[in-house]
């Protein structure tokens, strides 16, 4: 196994995984947002090399979670709102923060109605069972909880810049007292949410109707 001396100022291996590539870059993206806005700043608490090592290693630890666009977020933030630096914990704060996220509350609101104004709410609601969330009723408790949960891993994803989709975990003791042939129908229906999904078919009949004859190049008079 070879290594290479890197950015961050300690040999590493060549065969770094991409995740831990993508932090470092990161890290290097921060340093150079840093010692363009507040160059003086740098220059004295970073001019030293040893120094700017050991903060770059620092940084690391605090950011190598967060993908592209968390970080996006942050660098933004700390050029247009700090007249100073933040501190790695503060800039990690600012990444975190998506602005147009629903409350727990709010999204539990529209995952009854099936009305989701935002795409963590429709993602969170097909972990939990739009079959169950159709019938259900504000006060359920169980089933809030589900939600709360799902949601919460939701939040996790778009407030680190991940991908929102992608497979959760059930919660231990979600299923025990359910019948199986419930919880066997629910899969099948969140299957079918996520192809939908996917081919980006319409939910409403009359489109769907309309999107196949399309494809199918079949012409049917309007009043038919």
């Amino acid at each position: 196994m070879t290594s290479s001396q890197t950015h961050l100022g300690e040999p590493v291996p060549e065969n770094v995984t991409p995740l831990e590539t993508q932090a470092r870059q990161a890290v290097r993206r921060v340093f150079a947002t840093l010692k363009t806005a507040f160059p003086a700043w740098y220059e004295k608490h970073y001019g030293d090399q040893k120094a700017e090592q050991m903060a770059r290693r620092v940084w690391l630890s605090v950011i190598k979670d967060f993908g592209d666009e968390a970080i996006n977020r942050g660098l933004h933030r700390m050029v247009q709102e700090c007249k100073f630096p933040p501190a790695p914990s503060d800039f990690a704060d600012m990444c975190k923060r998506v602005d147009d996220l629903p409350t727990t509350g709010e999204a539990w609101d529209q995952a009854l109605t099936g009305k989701y104004l935002h795409e963590a709410v429709r993602v969170a609601a097909i972990a939990t069972s739009t079959f169950d969330l159709k019938t259900a009723k504000q006060g359920d408790k169980a089933l809030f909880q589900r939600f709360e949960r799902n949601y919460a891993i939701v939040l996790r994803r778009a407030q680190t810049g991940q991908p929102l989709t992608g497979h959760i975990a059930i919660g231990i003791g979600n299923d025990a007292a359910r019948p199986r042939e419930q919880i066997q129908l629910e899969h099948s229906h969140k299957l079918a949410e996520m192809v939908i999904h996917d081919l980006q078919i319409p939910t409403d009949p009359k489109a769907a109707r309309a999107m196949l004859l399309k494809q199918l190049h079949i012409r049917r008079d309007p009043h038919a």
